[in-house]
């Protein structure tokens, strides 16, 4: 019978940092945004060096990064609630996860700035490619379609992208003209009508 091996005292006391860190640095990053989160604040804030917190993470992206997991799982959540209410067909479950999705965006703002629009220029890392990928399966499932079709993958990417910009516009505080209760009942909207189109291809 193989002995489980033990995790070493430093193993523990890195992964102790990791665990009294991350929620600190969340707090900070949905305070006061992600350009507040400093090592040397954070590492004042637990109480170790900043040698040592560089340690258990590595650099300060890969904090927020667990900030953003985080958030992933919060998003996931949220969305498969949502798919998984009694619908009484295939376009009503598109429109329940585009209300949750845009629920969600309302009420977690830096949440969903950090899974979409941070860093937004650089190229996806791999994980937060596979979330992404993720939601779009998601949406292809309760909208009935083949995930294996390209033409249904792109159809629904592009009704997701649709939904996605209404949130992205009705979400930021520079654009006063949207009206975020409005924007929302626009998705029932917005979704009958590709699904129209999307039936006569």
């Amino acid at each position: 019978m193989t002995k489980e091996k033990r995790p070493s005292k430093r193993e523990t006391n890195l992964a102790d940092i990791r665990e009294r860190a991350t929620p600190i640095a969340e707090s900070i990053i949905l305070e006061e945004g992600v350009d507040a989160l400093s090592a040397r604040r954070l590492a004042r804030e637990i109480d170790v060096s900043v040698g040592s917190l560089y340690n258990a993470f590595g650099d300060l992206d890969a904090v927020v990064r667990a900030v953003i997991s985080k958030s992933a799982v919060m998003l996931s959540e949220t969305l498969h609630k949502a798919v998984d209410l009694p619908a009484s067909d295939k376009q009503s479950r598109v429109v329940a996860l585009g209300e949750a999705y845009f629920d969600f965006a309302v009420a977690e703002p830096q949440r969903w700035w950090l899974l979409f629009e941070y860093r937004s220029n650089f190229p996806l890392e791999t994980k937060v490619q596979d979330f992404q990928l993720g939601l779009l399966e998601m949406l292809i499932r309760a909208g009935e379609a083949d995930p294996k079709s390209e033409q249904h993958r792109q159809f629904f990417l592009q009704l997701w992208a649709s939904v996605h910009g209404l949130v992205s516009l009705a979400c930021r505080p520079s654009i006063v003209a949207i009206d975020p209760a409005q924007a929302r009942a626009y998705i029932g909207d917005l979704v009958g009508t590709g699904f129209s189109a999307f039936s006569k291809d």
